[in-house]
């Protein structure tokens, strides 16, 4: 997979990149959560974003849509495929708008 450039992205708080130290621990998390039948099971997947008041990781997919995907982690293993709660975006702008953008201006209130 290609390494995503993160400075592509203006980080609006409350989403911020995220440390070189919380990355594989976010990795490993999604995958020790995830269970066969999950959007991302078998993925790989890397994690570059987060927001931590909200336990969500924003992961880099590659470069084929969806691109991106905003997990929820649970901490807890599970056993249905539709947890943990994910999103997916297509694009960077795609996250952005839908996601980054609406999540900062309810921060902002």
């Amino acid at each position: 997979m290609n390494k995503f450039d993160t400075s592509q992205i203006q980080w609006r708080k409350p989403w911020d990149i995220i440390s070189p130290d919380y990355a594989p621990i976010a990795e490993s998390e999604l995958q020790h959560e995830m269970c066969a039948g999950h959007v991302l099971f078998g993925r790989s997947v890397t994690p570059i974003g987060w927001c931590p008041g909200e336990d969500d990781i924003l992961f880099y997919l590659g470069d084929t849509p969806p691109r991106f995907a905003v997990v929820h982690l649970t901490f807890h293993q599970e056993t249905r495929p539709d947890w943990p709660h994910t999103s997916l975006y297509d694009s960077l702008d795609g996250w952005l708008q839908r996601r980054m953008i609406p999540d900062a201006e309810e921060y902002a209130l």
